[in-house]
């Protein structure tokens, strides 16, 4: 449970005053649930004395608001979350039980708080000609209006900031599962093609492993088999390789008499899924695709 407070002899914990952000707010979260109940104080100006734990103010390791950054391998500078995430992450995940600590631990930074780092630090933006809300947008919706009281406006976005935890670790520790799986069938890829045995959330597993396939065969909820290209990106449009470009949007019969497959049920418009009853069709498929 998180209590903010006026009075410093209170505090467990010290951050800024102010306009919250992502960095501080997801930071408060985080510390909420691994020593469950805190006191925080919100303050205009600290200098750590190492008494209490601060973070994004007072100078001290979790304040990021200093000229010796600490950076990830990717270039992505931490900030406050980060950093504590990076100190205290492995911690809290042994708290949870989570089974795979380090795969976890990692994937948990890759999908959440080395993006709130970035977005914080200035070395993330998005250029587009509609709005997008960013995780830090969301947050700043949370800032007091008029009357409000800046406090419990924080702690508002706090509360919404540990769903959003909860349900990225959730993600997560899927990713993490479909990470272990994906390893142990490395050594049954032919012609970078991966066949699974049923479908798991494969493309962050492929780009986490940097394996070497462009195509998936996995048996589809639908009763078939699916193939599905893989991107030269994570989240990425561009597939490494097409289906065939005269089965755009073809099913059934169609799909059948152009590809010479019989049991071919369905391409993508955007050329990149395919499916056939069996299989082996499935296979034929891609192989077909691989030849292009």
């Amino acid at each position: 449970m998180l209590r903010v407070t006026k009075n410093i002899s209170e505090a467990d914990f010290i951050t800024h005053a102010g306009n919250f952000h992502a960095d501080d707010v997801f930071a408060t979260a985080f510390l909420e649930k691994l020593y469950d109940n805190i006191t925080v104080i919100r303050l205009k100006e600290y200098k750590s004395d190492g008494t209490k734990l601060a973070y994004d103010i007072g100078d001290g390791p979790f304040d990021h608001h200093t000229l010796n950054k600490k950076a990830r391998k990717n270039g992505t500078h931490y900030c406050s979350f980060g950093l504590l995430w990076q100190s205290l992450g492995k911690k809290y995940l042994e708290k949870i039980n989570v089974p795979d600590i380090d795969t976890t631990f990692k994937v948990f930074d890759y999908l959440l708080v080395n993006s709130i780092d970035a977005i914080d630090n200035g070395e993330f933006a998005i250029e587009s000609s509609y709005n997008i809300y960013q995780i830090d947008d969301l947050i700043a919706l949370f800032r007091p209006h008029e009357e409000e009281d800046e406090d419990e406006c924080f702690k508002e976005a706090v509360n919404f900031a540990s769903l959003i935890f909860d349900k990225v670790l959730k993600d997560a520790l899927t990713k993490a599962d479909a990470i272990k799986i994906i390893k142990a069938k490395i050594p049954t890829i032919k012609n970078k093609v991966l066949i699974l045995d049923k479908f798991v959330p494969f493309d962050f597993a492929c780009f986490y492993l940097n394996l070497d396939v462009n195509f998936v065969v996995y048996p589809s909820n639908r009763g078939c088999y699916a193939a599905k290209t893989i991107s030269t990106h994570y989240k990425g449009f561009t597939p490494k390789v097409s289906f065939n470009k005269s089965w755009a949007g073809l099913r059934d019969d169609a799909l059948a008499k152009i590809s010479g497959v019989k049991t071919a049920r369905f391409c993508h418009p955007n050329l990149f899924l395919v499916t056939a009853d069996t299989l082996e069709d499935t296979l034929k498929l891609v192989s077909l695709s691989s030849k292009n």
